[in-house]
């Protein structure tokens, strides 16, 4: 098939699936489903793909079978391909129930790892380079500059700060049961808020932004098709 009808089936077949799915501004439907399917299954076996092609094949089955070759020589590089085999044999145990109590351990090993792995990401990766740009970086610069860096580190600290206090109960009981802040608490819990709502308020005015965007991009690309329709007929023979 020429390269120019597969681009314009490609074109069809995307104009379809976006009207499929702005169908569902007039409500669920049939049409919104097969898409939302369609999407979920595309995404799904891309992903098995990817993973089968980058990960099991050249690190689990080739892995596997060269250390295999080279188990007298170095019996080191077999070991580390029996270890993820069997951790991932276990966790398949998951999937019966008279069995799935085999598959605790493969599952606390990735818990704990993944764990691990996200704790030391978020030190080195956010807190240190929070702190460096809080207490270390406002004091580069001259004049104004070095103003502006001290006012800027200045409201990462105190946004730090009463958001923990924020977080910090040290709650109370009182009359009813009822637990409340200490009283010299209460404001600062109050600023945490509020910096917590400006926060969110940031996240999901870029949200909104990022989704406008590509809606308006999908109502352009729609536009533009039908304008190409001619060109497109006449591509498939038309």
């Amino acid at each position: 098939m020429k390269p120019e009808v597969l681009d314009a089936l490609g074109g069809i077949t995307a104009f379809l699936l976006t009207l499929m799915v702005f169908s569902y501004l007039v409500g669920d439907n049939p049409l919104y489903r097969i898409a939302i399917h369609l999407f979920v299954g595309v995404a799904a076996g891309y992903t098995a793909v990817v993973l089968i092609q980058s990960l099991i094949v050249p690190r689990l089955v080739f892995g596997a079978v060269n250390a295999a070759s080279n188990v007298l020589s170095d019996p080191l590089p077999l070991l580390r391909v029996a270890v993820p085999i069997l951790l991932s044999l276990m966790l398949t145990l998951k999937l019966g129930a008279g069995v799935a109590h085999f598959g605790n351990m493969a599952m606390a090993f990735v818990v704990g790892v993944g764990a691990a792995v996200a704790v030391g990401g978020a030190i080195s990766g956010t807190l240190f380079p929070q702190v460096q740009a809080t207490w270390i970086n406002p004091l580069r610069g001259d004049g104004l500059t070095l103003i502006l860096n001290l006012i800027n580190g200045g409201l990462i600290i105190l946004g730090t700060i009463l958001t923990l206090m924020y977080f910090f109960y040290s709650a109370q009981t009182i009359p009813g049961g009822r637990a409340d802040r200490p009283l010299f608490l209460k404001p600062l819990a109050w600023g945490g808020q509020t910096f917590i709502t400006i926060a969110l308020a940031a996240l999901y005015a870029g949200a909104l932004a990022a989704t406008l965007a590509i809606f308006t991009e999908r109502v352009l690309f729609l536009y533009n098709f039908v304008l190409d329709i001619p060109t497109l007929l006449s591509r498939l023979g038309f």
